[in-house]
């Protein structure tokens, strides 16, 4: 089976993928006129965040059978067209927990102790130890939205054990329970937001989680509370977020995701550029380490390795979609 890598990945799962003899061409950073050029030569398609699996690069996929995302996010692939085309959608969900759980804390600790701000203000040759007057994130009231996925439950693990935090949490399912440790849950987002001190972020993009925090409820938002954003941009409405900022009703935002990446919206550049460290802004790096990437990489490669036969061996799919979207049966 020929494979087809639109974006970097480790090489060691490259490795793996070449060793049980899958052929293999390396085109990360591929544009989307040549992937639509080239994609019908190849039964695997692996990708990160960057390349766009859409319906019409799907439908020029003639010969694909399986789609390997590697990382948690399939909101760059149009996975209902790809499962009706007959072919599977996989992702490494559990690969970048730590990492992106860790930025998150991080981005809680950079914002209650300003330490970008310090920082910047060091290099330039400032001293304002007396403007930098911080919090400590130990005893702080945080809820978690999304507890019950894999990076939930990690930041709610690290606060809990190692900040002594108090967290809240709400998800649609019920968590797996976490021996040693007990969680608060609140009925709803809005109960949820109204008690917590800082409220972080961890639900998947779909349409029914866009702008989940809305004007409405980042309102409810206890005066002084953070918000810590390393799921999506557009979870958020984002202009009411700055509004809000602007206010003094929110006291600072962590944020590692944007509307669009990277951002060009003057509301979103006003956001990142927020004076005196209300805001902090990383560059979608949630899962920008060596040992996420190098999960992701392994656990998509061995994971193709063992059930891309099987898919293989499967009857031949009626993959072709004509303009309407409906399925032209060979």
């Amino acid at each position: 089976m020929r494979v087809l890598v639109c974006d970097p990945i480790h090489g060691d799962g490259l490795a793996i993928l070449r060793a049980a003899g899958f052929q293999v061409d390396d085109q990360a950073g591929i544009d989307k006129a040549r992937l639509v050029e080239v994609i019908p030569n190849y039964e695997v398609a692996i990708v990160r965040g960057r390349t766009k699996l859409d319906a019409n690069t799907i439908k020029a996929a003639k010969k694909l059978k399986i789609i390997g995302r590697a990382g948690v996010g399939l909101d760059n692939v149009d996975v209902e067209v790809a499962k009706a085309a007959g072919i599977q959608v996989w992702n490494t969900p559990g690969a970048p927990s730590t990492s992106v759980a860790e930025l998150t804390v991080g981005l809680m600790l950079s914002l209650l102790r300003r330490i970008p701000l310090a920082d910047q203000e060091m290099k330039a040759g400032r001293w304002i130890k007396n403007q930098l007057m911080g919090e400590e994130l130990q005893g702080k009231k945080v809820g978690v939205i999304g507890r019950a996925g894999r990076i939930g439950n990690e930041v709610s693990r690290i606060l809990s054990v190692g900040f002594q935090v108090e967290v809240l949490g709400y998800d649609v399912i019920k968590p797996r329970g976490v021996p040693g440790l007990s969680y608060d849950f609140t009925e709803s987002i809005e109960e949820l937001l109204q008690k917590s001190e800082i409220v972080t972020i961890h639900v998947p993009y779909t349409p029914q989680t866009h702008h989940l925090l809305d004007g409405k409820r980042l309102a409810m938002m206890r005066r002084g509370s953070y918000l810590i954003n390393t799921s999506r941009g557009d979870i958020v409405d984002g202009p009411s977020l700055l509004e809000l900022l602007r206010q003094g009703q929110l006291a600072g935002a962590g944020l590692d995701v944007f509307h669009l990446e990277p951002p060009v919206d003057e509301w979103e550049k006003a956001m990142i550029s927020f004076p005196n460290g209300v805001t902090v802004a990383t560059c979608h790096i949630g899962a920008q380490t060596l040992q996420a990437q190098r999960r992701e990489s392994v656990e998509l490669a061995q994971k193709i390795v063992s059930e891309a036969p099987k898919t293989a061996a499967q009857i031949a799919r009626p993959h072709l979609l004509d303009s309407s979207g409906s399925m032209n049966r060979p």
